[in-house]
C-alpha cells in the first residue's frame, strides 16, 4: 500500500503514511488539503475552490484499503467495529481476517515443505476456498470454539435434573461458570438505543428475575421495542477469561412496545427452559431456534385424551416465594375439547383436600437508585408441563395480577373475597381462583385449570383431535 503520499480520513482518525504502515491519529486533527494527491485535488476543485471533505470518509475507502486496516486490528476492537454500520459489519465479517485468526489459535499445523511455486498455488486455492464460505462463516467458527471453551463441565451441571419440574437442578450454577449477564435494549422510533446492563438477578427453582434500574429512562412513548441479550464472554484460547475478554451477544427476548407513561424499573422473567441455549446460541438479530420437535406416538387409544401429566407452578416477585406446588398424574379426556382447546384440572373447586394456601399479602416490590414501591395484588407465576415421558410440554414465566372474579353459580364453602389469576398466550391458558380470608390473612386457591390448544397437542403427539 505504498501510495508516496500522507493522507488522514476524518472519520476515524486513521492515517496510513507512505510504505503502507498504519497509525492512529486524532480525532481533533484538522484537514490539509496537501495532504490529498493531485488528482483528488484536481478532481475536487470547481472555480478555484475545493468541494466539501465531509465527502471524503473512510467508509468511501476501496474494499481492499479497509480490510487491510481492519488486519491491524485486535478481536474485541473487530466485534465492535461490526457495529458501526453496515459497510464496517460486512468488511469485519470477511473470511480471510477471520480465518487467519481461526487458524493462529484452532489450526497451529506444521506445514511440509513444498517447492515455492507449488507453495504459491496451495496459497491461491486456499483463498479461493474460504472466499466460497458463507459471509461471516469464519467468524461464527471463532464464535463457536471459543464458546466450547467455556463450556467445559457445564454439561455436567445441565445432567441433573429436578424430578419436581423436570428441568436441570443446578442452572444457576452452569450461568455462573458460563459467565453469562443479560443486558436491555431499549430501540426508539427513530432508531435511537438506549443499552443498560443488568443490575440484578434472583433466581427461583424454575425461572431467573432480571432487574435493570436507572434514574433516566426515555418516554414510553417514544419507544418501538426492547430486546433482552444473553452475553458472554468469549474465552481466549490461549489465556483464562479477563475482564478484557470479547463478548459474544444473543438475542434472547423480545417486546413491541405500545404504551403510554414513564419507566421507573424494568423487569424480565425468564423461564429455565432452554435458557443456557436462548443465551448463547442464538445472534444479535435472531434467536435461538430450537431443533423441530418430533412427535411421540401414543401408545394408548388415542381416544383417551391426555394422561400422566405433571404440573409444577410457582407465585413468587424474584426475592421470595408466596406458593411453589407440584401436581402428577393429571389427566383429560378427549369429550373435554371445547372451543379449541383441551381443559385439564388441576385443582378442583369441588375437591377441599386439593386446596392449596397462600400466606401473606401478594404484592411485587420495585426499587431504584432514589425510588422504591410495591405493587399490590401482582406477583410472577411460572408454570411447567411435562407430559407423561417427563419431559416440558408447556412453560410459562409471566407477570400476572389478581382481579375481582365475577363468575356466577359459584359456590365455595369459604366466607371471603374471591379474586382470579389469568393467563394466555398461543399455546395455552391458566385460570386460577383464589378466596381471600381475611381473618385467616392468606389466599386460598380453590381452583386452577389448565387449558392447551388443540393445535398444539395435535403438533406433539401426531393426533388429529
Amino acid at each position: 500500500m505504498a501510495t508516496g503520499v500522507d493522507w488522514v480520513t476524518p472519520g476515524m482518525g486513521v492515517e496510513a503514511r507512505g510504505g503502507g504502515r498504519l497509525e492512529a491519529t486524532s480525532f481533533g486533527q484538522k484537514w490539509n488539503t496537501s495532504m490529498l494527491p493531485r488528482s483528488f485535488q484536481l478532481a475536487g476543485a470547481k472555480g478555484g475552490k475545493l468541494r466539501s471533505a465531509s465527502l471524503i470518509s473512510i467508509e468511501s475507502l476501496p474494499w481492499e484499503i479497509l480490510q487491510q486496516i481492519f488486519y491491524y486490528l485486535d478481536i474485541s476492537s473487530l466485534l465492535c467495529a461490526g457495529c458501526v454500520s453496515k459497510s464496517f459489519y460486512q468488511v469485519s465479517n470477511d473470511n480471510l481476517i477471520w480465518h487467519q485468526i481461526y487458524c493462529k489459535y484452532f489450526a497451529c499445523k506444521r506445514k511440509a515443505w513444498k517447492p515455492k511455486t507449488v507453495d504459491t498455488a496451495t496459497e491461491k486455492l486456499s483463498k479461493i476456498s474460504i472466499l466460497d464460505s458463507p459471509a461471516g462463516f469464519w467468524k461464527k467458527e471463532y464464535i463457536r470454539k471459543c464458546a466450547a471453551l467455556g463450556t467445559r463441565g457445564v454439561g455436567q451441571l445441565l445432567k441433573p435434573i429436578n424430578r419436581y419440574t423436570g428441568l436441570p437442578s443446578k442452572l444457576k450454577e452452569a450461568v455462573k461458570t458460563l459467565g453469562i449477564t443479560w443486558m436491555v435494549v431499549l430501540r426508539e422510533r427513530n432508531g435511537k438505543e438506549h443499552v443498560k446492563e443488568q443490575s440484578k438477578a434472583y433466581f427461583s427453582d424454575t425461572s431467573a428475575t432480571l432487574c435493570w434500574n436507572s434514574a433516566v429512562w426515555p418516554p414510553l412513548s417514544s419507544l418501538k421495542v426492547l430486546c433482552v441479550y444473553g452475553v458472554t464472554p468469549l474465552l481466549h484460547p490461549s489465556k483464562t477469561a479477563t475482564n478484557g475478554s470479547p463478548l459474544f451477544t444473543t438475542l434472547t427476548k423480545q417486546a413491541d412496545c405500545q404504551e403510554d407513561g414513564e419507566l421507573a424499573v424494568i423487569v424480565a422473567n425468564l423461564h429455565f427452559h432452554q435458557l443456557i441455549e436462548k443465551s448463547t446460541l442464538g445472534s444479535i438479530t435472531c434467536q435461538y431456534s430450537p431443533p423441530p420437535h418430533e412427535p411421540v406416538l401414543d401408545d394408548i387409544d388415542p381416544e383417551y385424551g391426555l394422561h400422566g401429566y405433571h404440573c409444577h407452578i410457582t407465585l413468587h416477585n424474584g426475592k421470595s416465594s408466596y406458593m411453589s406446588g407440584s401436581f402428577h398424574n393429571l389427566f383429560c379426556r378427549k369429550e373435554s375439547i371445547q372451543n379449541g382447546f383441551l381443559r385439564m384440572t388441576v385443582i378442583s373447586s369441588k375437591k377441599e383436600s386439593q386446596h392449596s394456601t397462600i400466606s401473606g399479602n401478594i404484592s411485587f416490590p420495585w426499587n431504584t437508585e432514589f425510588l422504591k414501591g410495591n405493587i399490590q395484588h401482582c406477583c410472577l407465576m411460572d408454570v411447567t408441563i411435562l407430559d407423561e415421558a417427563e419431559k416440558p410440554f408447556w412453560w410459562v414465566s409471566s407477570p400476572v395480577a389478581m382481579h375481582p372474579d365475577c363468575t356466577p353459580g359459584v359456590r365455595y364453602s369459604y366466607l371471603g373475597k374471591r379474586q382470579a389469576v389469568d393467563y394466555k398466550d398461543g399455546e395455552g391458558k391458566v385460570h386460577m381462583e383464589l378466596m381471600w380470608l381475611e381473618e385467616e390473612n392468606q389466599y386460598y386457591i380453590v381452583n386452577l385449570v389448565l387449558f392447551f390448544t388443540v393445535k398444539k397437542i395435535n403438533a406433539w403427539f401426531s393426533t388429529n383431535y
